[in-house]
């Protein structure tokens, strides 16, 4: 079975033709996230509070999708300027502290975000979309 979440309450709304997350096999894929809370216009000025809204992002996302922060196996992490790398590492090990996921973090120009980032997670036990 294969679900399709595009918007989940609280966050800004999506914008081009792509979900949220897809629940697929036990897993939910998620999109990229980026440093916007329920508005387009309303960013975090400071690094760390983008790093903390995407996350915070991320969370709501699994959470709607039946899954966690607990239960990502896998995220991929786009930066678009590496002296901020010891920053986000930073933030991210204080939100995944010993249950860290396999990482990939990837330095590149992602339009005007600093931040952004996918991931990969198992469905909790005994949910269903």
């Amino acid at each position: 079975m294969l679900t399709r979440l595009a918007t989940f309450p609280g966050m800004a709304a999506s914008v081009g033709p792509f979900s949220q997350a897809v629940v697929a096999g036990g897993f939910v894929f998620t999109t990229g996230q980026i440093p916007l809370s329920s508005r387009t216009d309303d960013r975090p000025a400071d690094f760390e509070g983008k790093v903390r809204q995407v996350l915070t992002n991320l969370q709501t996302v699994l959470e709607g999708a039946g899954s966690s922060l607990d239960h990502v196996v896998n995220a991929t992490v786009y930066l678009s300027d590496r002296s901020q790398e010891e920053e986000y590492r930073r933030v991210y090990a204080e939100v995944f502290s010993s249950r860290a996921p396999a990482l990939t973090s990837i330095c590149v120009g992602i339009w005007d975000f600093s931040f952004e980032i996918q991931c990969i997670a198992v469905m909790k036990e005994g949910s269903s979309l």
